[in-house]
């Protein structure tokens, strides 16, 4: 019989115990646990000098988005921040517990807990909690350890990125069709939300981001469609930050098990072990198709706005990533040459790496 699966309260305490430990005394030097409160009214971003700036691409993956950060990289290369959403009143949120949301996954594989519980020197204030409205918080150097909840393994190496930390609105009012806010406020302060990541990735100056489920998912629940048009308008549309970034990556994962929080069916009796197990199976399930679902409406709102950039290109170079599905490859009239080139129907010329992401667009 296979050994059983860890809680999460179990690996909370470990890393709690052991390895945050350890990884203050052995890489403090090299990656100092410490973070820092960014107030976004005093980090408004200045529009880019034109030699330096960036055409914005684009993807979308239903993958973890700290592990995607960490295998983007290349080793001595620039690192690439995760955009998280956090608990406003504790560092880390319910970590410790059974909840399952993006905050709480990742302090149990790393030292977020540390970084945020220690005001790096010449922070604004001696805590950074409660985050105060229209703030976040900068980790630079978050370290992490093991796997996710899928198996929970150590890493023979570990790996450290920056966490750029953020709450979004929780449980805003929405309207009788559940897809858009009831209240214009609660918009706008989800919109200032995105801003103030948007704002701390450019301070630090980062050019490319993994943004994963911030705002979305049971723990928040903000309409999916209203939040996909803040990040297009915010990177394609304002001022403030067009030109500052390269590249940007979604990264939805589901949560492990149901809903964002662990079971809390302890308390039923053994004999219904298996309609709790049915159970379990159809939420987790349930969860990956609200991601699918989530990503796919994401493409959408973003779609649009880069088949308008690629048609206003004349005779120059333009990078845009676009998802690489079938559906993409219609829409375009993509053909394979077999060659790892992709061509359009005339217009269009696709140089790409074979099976992989569109990287450059000439017109012909």
């Amino acid at each position: 019989m296979p050994p059983s699966k860890p809680k999460p309260s179990e690996i909370a305490a470990e890393a709690k115990k052991t390895y945050i430990p350890y990884i203050r005394s052995t890489f403090q030097s090299e990656w100092p646990a410490t973070s820092f409160l960014c107030y976004s009214e005093s980090m408004v971003a200045q529009p880019p000098a034109k030699v330096t700036a960036q055409h914005c691409r684009f993807a979308f993956y239903e993958r973890d988005p700290v592990d995607l950060a960490l295998d983007w990289m290349v080793p001595g290369g620039e690192q690439i921040p995760v955009i998280m959403p956090a608990n406003d009143k504790r560092p880390g949120g319910d970590w410790e517990a059974g909840v399952m949301s993006p905050e709480e996954c990742l302090c149990r594989r790393s030292n977020l807990f540390a970084t945020l519980t220690t005001p790096g020197p010449g922070n604004s204030s001696a805590s950074n909690y409660p985050i105060p409205p229209k703030t976040g918080i900068y980790s630079a150097n978050v370290v992490v350890f093991r796997d996710g909840p899928e198996k929970y393994e150590i890493w023979p190496e570990y790996k450290a990125l920056p966490i750029i930390s953020v709450c979004p609105v929780k449980r805003p009012k929405l309207d009788s069709s559940q897809l858009k806010y009831s209240f214009k406020q609660e918009k706008e302060l989800m919109r200032d939300k995105i801003r103030t990541a948007l704002r701390i990735a450019v301070y630090y100056k980062h050019i490319n981001l993994v943004i994963g489920t911030f705002g979305l998912g049971p723990g928040f629940r903000n309409p999916t469609e209203e939040v996909a048009l803040m990040w297009r308008d915010a990177l394609l549309k304002d001022s403030e930050f067009v030109g500052h970034f390269r590249d940007v990556v979604f990264a939805f994962d589901p949560p492990e098990g149901p809903g964002a929080t662990s079971s809390s069916s302890s308390k039923s009796s053994s004999s219904k072990s298996s309609s709790k197990s049915s159970s379990k199976s159809s939420s987790s399930s349930s969860s990956k198709s609200s991601v699918a679902a989530d990503l796919d409406i994401f493409r959408h709102i973003f779609k649009p706005a880069i088949t308008k950039a690629w048609r206003l290109v004349s005779g120059s170079s333009i990078g845009t990533y676009l998802d690489w599905s079938l559906g993409a490859r219609e829409e375009f009239g993509l053909l394979d040459t077999g060659k790892g080139a992709w061509h359009g129907k005339g217009e269009w010329k696709f140089d790409t790496k074979p099976g992989r992401w569109i990287e450059r667009a000439i017109v012909l």
